[in-house]
């Protein structure tokens, strides 16, 4: 066994074998079943000299070597600085030596770029887009495969959502708080096995990542453009070890970043005939057919977070850990939302770029909240290696909350005096296909806040809580099979996981009026967008109805509907084994296996109509079980030292979203439909497949090329479904999505045998036939100064991903996989050397369809570029300072219905500028 004394991934080999392995996080090694007699043990990391020792092997077995790569190479946080590329080098290191396809960002990679949030950094990487929220990366996609289809875990933790869905938010988490982010894109049999799309593993600091005691401070400002104000961070990071056996890590960090954001957006579109106009006009049109909003968001997002690890070496062959970390999100929000309703209601005429309704009614609403977020991972475990055997096992807990409790919402509607023929009508001008302009003689009605009156007043105390606890074991052996090595490794694992959503929302109709509530008849300030945003109904003036309104201002059946309709509770039970084979020929090392997960499943929610009685609301539980087999291969063969080729094959599952399964049944009497949360969703099955190619043609450089591809059987899509009921129809058959037969609701009930027929439409989620994901990737990273002296300190990379992919609706409608973008690209340069460290870098990611509306009506989110840039000055080994540029092109974000040319959504976010000092000891 060796442990070489500076802690870092290398690649250790043994000539006369042509047997080699990679040391841990922690620098250990091992190579068993060794024959004695000489040897010589070679030691190769990325970026530092090979390094060589000449050892003998005795014939009673064990020998401990102690090396030191880089020696006399200066430590800067836990890797070698060697020039600009130390990040990249630990990057490579890690996934030259993986024995599956993985990608990682180093902690310092995570510094060299000005990001914020675990997304913002996993953006960079190959075949990863990130969808955002308020301008920050907030959602991951791999290789188009969307958050809810892919796997997060902290220190290898699962880590669970505070939303009503799988997909993890990673906007929350701070990067300061990380050592490593690790992209794993073909499972192993020891990795859980619900993630089509891969693994995001978020590593935290260890103490034995560093000799001694470490001690690091940042602190900076961001100022945004928008809101020109400068926004406060801190981290604060101590480590240290206690001679060979004990290990603190402790980091703390704060953030209170102010944001503001100016969009505009349409709630859809679709075709009217101008024969059905007031002024009848020949042809059709593509108009608006819901609304068109202004919204101004200005909140605050704080993020408190803390990790605390602890790592104790009791014995020579025994390690132990507890892993801690807790993260807390909170967005302090305000939003004013100016909205024109039903345009295609009263259409006086229209043309392909503009629509004019006489209608003009407006709503004017404030949302005052403040949604707090927590994410907690515990993990306490250790591995002890007997001779051959090896042992690990943990326990763990790991929670998320989404607590929505202070909050309210105030919606002012203008009064109906705007219908008179002398007030006029509004026009719609979407020539200008982001920022539309609204004219017409009703606007002066409209824009003044005398003429509006209170519509609803709502509280919401909602909260959704997912809670995972957590147990395995792990045992593998060293040992020889017709003189192959071969590590054998089996194991257990447990999961028992239950998510909770309690929708609380009460409904108030007091009688007030909107001039009460404006603090200033003005614009608000700075808007970016062309037409005429007020700043009314004030947020502050507001909020004292929280406590005006009475329970007679209570609309007790509305508060109901909303409340009861969207509870559940979910338990889901896991119970996971698996056996593997990790088999090292030579050059070819072959990792294969099998995973078997049985899922039980028990839930509860609520059938509810419109109008019910509370008191009396209906439970609805449902109960299931299902096992999966998931089978594993994965081959490495180094046709050279530069040379590494890989392919892989695995089975994966992913079960449906909790607010898919849900088992709800809500009938709205309103719109004569009900959704149905369905209970009988088969979970998404997938077969995965890999090959690729990897060429380390000079020191910090890396060329690859890898093919892939996935075939989804089950893919989960919403779907409408319209019932016809005809006289004497008194049920309806919804088997189809777990439910039954449920009594035809008393408004739909035919009177006579000679009425039409009424319809009855159910929302619902349904699983399709196959889909198919096919993509190939491309990843070039080289140290200019390689092939070229005079650009020595200079170094690049490159990534592109193109993916293509279709799936079937129950229509028959072929769409592409949601969130999947065609065309994925980053490029970075930058320049080290001396004090200076230099860094520019573009993110491309294409369209993608956002959400399922209809043929040629579906969102979509527009391409977008990313341009970012940072530079860093050393003052000493101590001190450094650094200036970061956001969004430099000051890019916004687009959606779309159907074709471009038809608005969505559009935000601005503006430019963002960091200026910060960093503290080493």
């Amino acid at each position: 066994m060796c442990r070489p004394a500076r802690r870092a991934r290398r690649r250790v080999s043994r000539e006369e074998l042509g047997r080699s392995t990679s040391s841990d996080r922690f620098g250990s090694y091992r190579f068993s079943n060794v024959p004695a007699g000489d040897y010589t043990l070679s030691v190769s990391y990325v970026g530092a000299p090979r390094l060589t020792r000449s050892i003998s092997v005795a014939e009673s077995g064990e020998i401990v070597v102690d090396l030191t790569v880089g020696e006399n190479v200066r430590y800067l946080d836990n890797v070698l600085v060697v020039g600009s590329a130390a990040a990249q080098a630990g990057a490579i290191n890690q996934q030259r030596a993986s024995n599956a396809l993985i990608n990682v960002i180093d902690s310092d990679g995570l510094g060299n770029f000005p990001d914020t949030t675990v997304a913002d950094s996993l953006s960079r990487v190959s075949g990863l887009s990130i969808e955002t929220d308020q301008g920050e990366g907030r959602y991951v996609s791999i290789r188009g495969i969307n958050t809810d289809l892919i796997s997060s875990s902290i220190n290898g933790v699962r880590t669970p959502s505070p939303e009503d869905r799988r997909g993890v938010l990673l906007d929350g988490v701070p990067s300061d708080l990380l050592d490593t982010i690790e992209v794993q894109k073909s499972l192993t049999p020891n990795v859980d096995g619900d993630s089509i799309g891969g693994v995001i593993n978020l590593k935290t600091i260890s103490a034995f990542d560093r000799d001694g005691r470490f001690i690091r401070a940042k602190i900076e400002g961001q100022y945004n453009e928008i809101t020109e104000e400068i926004s406060p961070k801190g981290t604060l990071t101590y480590s240290e070890t206690f001679g060979d056996k004990l290990g603190v890590a402790l980091s703390f960090n704060y953030q209170d970043l102010r944001i503001e954001t100016h969009n505009n957006e349409t709630g859809g579109w679709g075709e009217v005939d101008g024969a059905d106009f007031l002024v009848p006009q020949a042809g059709t049109y593509f108009v608006p057919n819901d609304d068109y909003e202004m919204r101004w968001y200005d909140l605050t997002r704080t993020r408190y977070g803390f990790v605390g690890n602890l790592e104790y070496r009791a014995t020579e062959n025994t390690d132990l850990y507890l892993r801690t970390l807790f993260n807390q999100y909170e967005d302090d929000e305000v939003r004013n939302k100016f909205e024109f309703r039903e345009f295609d209601e009263e259409i006086v005429s229209a043309t392909p770029t503009s629509v004019s309704i006489r209608r003009g009614e407006v709503d004017a609403e404030v949302r005052v909240r403040k949604e707090v977020r927590k994410i907690q991972t515990i993990a306490l475990g250790g591995d002890t290696r007997l001779d051959d055997w090896k042992f690990d096992y943990e326990a763990s807990y790991a929670y998320a909350e989404e607590d929505d409790s202070d909050n309210h919402d105030v919606a002012f509607r203008s009064t109906p005096e705007q219908r008179n023929n002398t007030v006029g009508s509004i026009t719609l001008d979407f020539s200008n296909l982001q920022t539309p302009i609204i004219s017409g003689q009703a606007l002066a009605f409209l824009l003044d806040p005398n003429n509006y009156e209170l519509d609803a007043f709502e509280r919401e105390f909602t909260t959704n809580e997912d809670t995972e606890f957590a147990g395995k074991l792990n045992i593998s052996r060293d040992s020889l099979l017709m003189g192959t090595p071969v590590e054998w490794k089996g194991g257990l694992k447990y999961r028992t996981r239950e998510k909770v959503r309690d929708v609380n929302l009460d409904v108030y109709e007091p009688g007030e009026v909107l001039s009460d509530y404006v603090a200033s008849n003005t614009e608000v300030p700075g808007w970016r967008l062309p037409n005429f945003m007020p700043s009314w109904p004030s947020a502050n003036l507001t909020r004292a109805l929280r406590n005006t309104v009475t329970a007679a201002d209570r609309d007790d059946a509305a508060s109901a509907f909303e409340s009861l309709s969207a509870d559940y509770n979910i338990q889901e039970d896991i119970l996971a084994a698996y056996g593997m084979g990790t088999f090292e020929n030579g050059p070819l090392t072959v990792v294969a296996g099998v995973r078997v997960e049985q899922t039980n499943v028990d839930s509860r929610g609520n059938i509810f109509t419109e109008g019910d009685d509370p008191a009396s609301v209906t439970p609805r539980t449902f109960s299931d079980d299902y096992t999966n087999v998931l089978p594993s291969l994965n081959v490495k063969y180094a046709f050279t030292d530069n040379i590494i080729g890989r392919a892989a094959y695995y089975g994966a599952l992913v079960r449906p979203a909790f607010g898919e399964m849900a088992p709800v049944f809500v009938y709205n009497e309103d719109q004569d439909g009900a959704f149905v949360g369905n209970t009988i969703l088969d979970p998404y099955e997938a077969d995965n497949f890999d090959l690729s190619i990897e060429f380390y043609p000079t020191r910090l450089s890396v060329l690859s090329v890898g093919v892939f591809a996935k075939e989804i059987d089950n893919a989960i899509f919403p779907t409408t479904k319209t019932f016809d009921v005809v006289f004497g129809q008194t049920s309806i058959d919804l088997s189809e999505f777990g439910a039954g037969t449920v009594a035809v609701p008393s408004s739909l009930i035919v009177a006579n045998p000679g009425d039409a027929p009424n319809q009855f439409e159910v929302d619902s989620y349904v699983n399709v036939g196959s889909s198919e994901v096919r993509g190939i990737e491309f990843n070039y990273v080289q140290n200019l100064g390689d092939l070229f002296p005079v650009l020595d300190g200079f170094l690049t990379s490159a990534n592109l991903t193109l993916t293509d992919s279709e799936s079937t609706l129950p229509d028959g409608r072929k769409v592409p996989f949601l969130k999947q973008s065609d065309t994925i690209w980053n490029i970075a340069l930058g320049y080290e050397k001396g004090p200076w460290d230099l860094r520019v870098s573009a993110n491309f990611r294409d369209d993608y369809l956002d959400e399922l509306f209809g043929a040629n009506i579906d969102r979509y989110t527009d391409d977008r570029t990313l341009v970012e840039a940072s530079a860093k000055y050393t003052i000493n080994d101590n001190f450094q300072v650094y200036l970061e540029g956001k969004n430099l092109t000051d890019a916004e974000e687009y959606y779309y219905h159907g074709n471009e040319n038809r608005l969505s959504q559009y935000d601005e976010f503006g430019r963002s500028f960091v200026l910060g000092v960093r503290v080493t000891y």
